[in-house]
């Protein structure tokens, strides 16, 4: 689903005119005496055209002195990936993908792979939450997406250059885990929807990239809440509410110490009601940003 890809894998930016600005996604800003977070919202895929080099966010990036992300995504970590899925991605033996799915879902599942460049009898053997991530991903690919120019492949490996102290807020298996204990209904209802979408990506995309590229966060907000909805309470809480909440935790308990922290998580997480920001401002945290 369009939100889904926003969140966990292609909340991407499409190509930009290329006369258009530097990109300056939204930020937020949290201090006390003896602390200073930047929060910034992120994609985690893009595609090499698109220039995010604005100048207020390379400031606050320059001066922190510890950048963290949502998960580690150099290649070492990535390396335990093919173990977490086969542990819980890959259905039991016998069973099949299709097996699980209604008639309509069978014939999207054949085109969504063609628009991702997978063979349908690949997927068979997979759970449908890491049927979902698969296609979803190919289908960045196929438009030219990639990880490792996504903000946090950038930042992480600009920060183990300038010598920042790295961390983050889940583990490789916390994050797989995230789908992988859905509800059987929840988990084929993420697989129906994310087929579905897959079909009508583009447009949409196209108009949450450059909200995202010029920070316009009302646009965003608008977006995802209409597919939040359409995906349903558990995912939603799932992949967003009860992470925004175990990550505000963590802001709070960062400002108890001292240090310059810059902080880049999908901004999904960042934007509207129950993210990250609206959880700390309800708590009576004051930050700066819209």
């Amino acid at each position: 689903m369009r939100a889904l890809l926003a969140a966990l894998l292609a909340a991407t930016a499409w190509a930009l005119a290329a006369c258009s600005p530097p990109a300056e996604p939204a930020m937020w800003r949290i201090a006390d005496e003896d602390s200073e977070i930047w929060l910034f919202g992120s994609v985690h895929l893009l595609p090499e055209e698109v220039k995010w080099d604005g100048p207020r966010w390379q400031a606050a990036f320059a001066n922190a002195e510890e950048f963290v992300t949502e998960t580690d995504t150099s290649a070492e970590a990535s390396a335990a990936f093919p173990q977490l899925a086969a542990q819980y991605g890959t259905l039991p033996e016998g069973q099949r993908l299709s097996d699980l799915m209604n008639a309509d879902d069978r014939a999207r599942l054949g085109r969504a792979a063609a628009l991702s460049g997978l063979n349908p009898a690949a997927l068979e053997g997979l759970r449908p939450w890491l049927a979902a991530l698969q296609l979803s991903y190919g289908y960045a690919q196929r438009a030219g997406h990639h990880s490792e120019l996504g903000v946090e492949g950038v930042l992480a490996r600009r920060a183990r250059a300038e010598g920042k102290w790295l961390s983050f807020f889940e583990t490789p298996e916390e994050q797989v885990r995230i789908l992988a204990d859905l509800a059987p209904a929840d988990e084929a209802r993420f697989l129906s929807i994310t087929l579905r979408q897959i079909e009508e990506e583009a447009d949409t995309m196209r108009v949450l990239d450059r909200a995202w590229a010029r920070g316009d966060v009302a646009t965003l907000d608008r977006a995802l809440s209409q597919e939040w909805t359409e995906g349903g309470a558990a995912v939603h809480e799932a992949v967003i509410l009860r992470r925004n909440r175990a990550w505000a935790d963590e802001i709070e308990r960062r400002l108890q110490g001292s240090g310059r922290i810059f902080i880049a998580v999908g901004a999904a997480h960042l934007i509207g009601d129950d993210s990250v920001v609206d959880l700390l401002r309800t708590r009576g945290v004051e930050v700066e940003g819209p």
